[in-house]
């Protein structure tokens, strides 16, 4: 009797590190006035590699999204991202080129890119929602259900009474929020640090 190896095929994550900093390659002249835009060979050489990320992450962009419910926000996102990918990666093919030795393109792929390295990574942890927005809806469900936050006087204005839970969950906010901001500045690149 033969038996036979059973094989598996495991399949890689996409590199976004890599992808986000080839991406920051064509874009950091944006962020030092000094620094020349790529031309020449190099300049074809990110634009294949540009090309070649979007090709490899589109379609995992897409299977992720496609896991998330159809009115999820994320998931809309990410398509119409997905559907911004496709036609910058046609472009070429239709005839569409910018002039100036194509660094008009290739930044612009740049920027697809970067945006849906930012999707892909919310669609693919199944994040409905970021912390910073959770952390807002528990504000507000709170709010709307605490009869201290909702007391009103004889005018209807509201009294605006000290309520412990309502300033928790506001720190709580504020705290996603400052995070969520430095993430942000993060990955572009600034270096620069927000504190809550």
């Amino acid at each position: 009797m033969q038996t036979t190896a059973r094989t598996t095929v495991v399949e890689e994550r996409p590199d976004v590190a890599t992808m986000r900093e080839t991406a920051h390659r064509v874009l950091a002249p944006d962020n030092a006035p000094d620094a020349a835009p790529p031309v020449g060979e190099e300049l074809d050489a990110l634009t294949a590699a540009l090309r070649g990320h979007l090709e490899r992450l589109g379609p995992e962009v897409e299977q992720a999204a496609g896991r998330l419910p159809g009115n999820s926000p994320a998931r809309a996102g990410a398509l119409a991202c997905l559907g911004e990918t496709r036609g910058k990666l046609r472009a070429p093919e239709l005839g569409f080129v910018m002039p100036a030795g194509g660094v008009m393109y290739t930044r612009t792929l740049a920027r697809v890119l970067a945006a849906l390295c930012d999707h892909y990574e919310i669609v693919s942890a199944g994040t409905e929602e970021t912390s910073e927005q959770t952390a807002f809806r528990h504000l507000a469900e709170h709010q709307s259900r605490c009869r201290t936050c909702k007391a009103v006087g004889d005018d209807g204005m509201n009294l605006g009474l000290p309520c412990a839970e309502e300033d928790r969950l506001e720190d709580v906010y504020r705290r996603a929020r400052s995070r969520a901001a430095a993430e942000r500045l993060g990955r572009r690149g600034c270096g620069t640090e927000v504190t809550a």
